[in-house]
């Protein structure tokens, strides 16, 4: 098997690979205040960490929802441990498994990049109900890349374009979103000074395979190599 950056992060039980960590998730969820019984999509749910958070801080319907069966795998036995009430979905966020405004909140975190973005962020304005609210934390281009640079990133993520904060920002008006906000604001280098990965110690096999860890290094000195040009942004939007 050909391992890619989401199989070493599903192999590897990194629970939380998004920039900023799960103590900035909790930050930013905790001040929008998601109200009993508000019916939420963790949009590329990974290892369901935010997920489960959602279930038991704020008592929310969660609908949770990835492409890696082994990601799934391991947000399924989360909740199921916690025992909480999470439905736990395969899906492509490109084409969301839910009718038209179905969802008062859309969470997604560093996974909208992994994706055709243009086609993602539809997808969430379509599912969100009308004032329903979209928290994506995204990757950003913090400044101008070099084509071989550019190429080289986009090659090992498997990833398109790096939008810059302008450039989020007008795929998201562009949709109909209003009054989007940055509630957070980073590049990689401030944040390594801070940010620590985190591993389920159950999911991680006790011998990682040499390939899983060669992508997690090259993974870390690429954040290393371009700490200044890339940095992320944590949106906060309101469909119309």
């Amino acid at each position: 098997m050909r391992f890619g950056y989401q199989d070493a992060l599903a192999y590897g039980g990194v629970t939380e690979a998004h920039p900023g960590g799960f103590s900035l998730t909790k930050r930013i969820l905790k001040e929008e205040g998601i109200r009993p019984g508000a019916t939420v999509l963790d949009a590329g749910c990974g290892m369901g960490l935010t997920s489960a958070y959602l279930a038991s801080e704020f008592n929310c319907k969660v609908y949770a929802v990835d492409a890696h069966p082994l990601m799934l795998k391991h947000a399924s036995a989360r909740v199921k441990k916690e025992k909480l009430p999470v439905k736990v979905l395969k899906g492509n966020i490109e084409n969301l498994p839910f009718p038209d405004d179905s969802f008062d909140y859309v969470v997604t975190e560093s996974a909208t990049i992994f994706t055709n973005i243009s086609n993602t962020l539809a997808e969430y304005f379509r599912v969100l109900k009308p004032s329903g609210v979209l928290i994506a934390t995204e990757l950003c281009c913090e400044a101008p890349l070099q084509k071989d640079e550019e190429e080289k990133i986009k090659r090992f993520y498997k990833m398109g374009k790096i939008p810059t904060e302008k450039e989020w920002y007008s795929a998201l008006a562009g949709l109909g979103f209003t009054n989007i906000d940055v509630l957070k604001s980073s590049s990689i280098l401030q944040e390594l000074q801070s940010y620590q990965v985190d591993f389920d110690k159950e999911a991680k096999t006790v011998r990682l395979d040499p390939a899983i860890e060669e992508i997690l290094n090259e993974h870390s000195l690429l954040m290393m190599e371009y700490a200044e040009e890339l940095g992320y942004r944590v949106f906060r939007c309101v469909k119309k």
